[in-house]
């Protein structure tokens, strides 16, 4: 039996998913809840792919999922509609899901616009990418703590956010396992490794020619970040206490690694 004092608390979920064919038109197209998909029309020669989520952001209990299939040959551009925003949870987990598939020499970049996590929020995600031959992946990941405007800086929070790529023969490409909770934050000064910054990024470039291009991307690195390469991956990471300057780092690498453009949503 319920208890009548606990009020019951409505929970978002939500679930999209595209598939596109060589020549860029939407194959299969699955909306439900607050997860959407859309296509805009821009005036670029890359198809791009937008999500977001109507329900304007996370809280404990919401469950969002996204998908998208690349065709061979293909190059999409994936991003989100706006910063998704991690609120405090008054119990439970947000819980996001991502999955791409990439054909055979096709190229997904996935680039959603940063994560701002509030003060009690508690958030899981987990991005999934499928690769197969010859197939190119660039991610790009900021998770922003709080709004620096307001004078936010959280000391309460947890988030876990795991990624994983895969090669088509199941081979790991790449996998990563981030968990902050608030006795990290507690340790920021005492060598926990994020100091007084409040933003910090990551981008991961997986292909087999990712070594070849280090040198490249070393020349365009400006800021607080580093960049190495190895097997077939090249990974940069960057902190600062502004999204626009990780995004200032981070487009000219972008453009430099395949594609000289960058999501419409970027540049609003």
């Amino acid at each position: 039996m319920l208890d009548a004092s606990t009020p019951l608390q409505q929970r978002s979920k939500g679930a999209a998913r595209v598939a596109l064919g060589g020549d860029g038109s939407v194959r299969d197209l699955f909306q439900q809840g607050s997860a959407k998909a859309i296509m805009p029309r821009v005036h670029s020669e890359v198809t791009e792919v937008v999500f977001l989520n109507t329900s304007g952001g996370l809280t404990g209990g919401d469950r969002l999922s996204y998908g998208l299939e690349v065709a061979s040959g293909t190059t999409v551009m994936a991003a989100t509609q706006t910063a998704e925003r991690a609120y405090a949870s008054s119990g439970g987990i947000a819980e996001v899901e991502v999955k791409i598939r990439v054909g055979d020499g096709g190229f997904c970049l996935w680039m959603p616009q940063e994560t701002i996590l509030f003060e009690r929020s508690s958030l899981r995600r987990i991005l999934q990418v499928s690769m197969q031959e010859d197939a190119r992946f660039l991610g790009v990941e900021t998770l922003v703590l709080g709004r620096a405007a307001m004078g936010e800086t959280p000391q309460h929070l947890s988030i876990e956010d795991i990624r994983q790529v895969w090669g088509d023969d199941g081979q790991p490409l790449h996998a990563e396992h981030l968990r902050i909770t608030g006795d990290t934050l507690s340790r920021r000064s005492n060598g926990a490794g994020l100091a007084d910054k409040t933003v910090f990024a990551s981008l991961v470039y997986i292909a087999t020619d990712a070594e070849d291009r280090l040198a490249e991307v070393r020349k365009l690195v400006m800021g607080p970040a580093q960049v190495t390469a190895f097997g077939q991956r090249l990974i940069l990471r960057a902190e600062a206490n502004d999204s626009w300057d990780i995004r200032r780092i981070f487009i000219p690498i972008i453009k430099a690694l395949g594609v000289n453009d960058v999501p419409r949503v970027w540049q609003t």
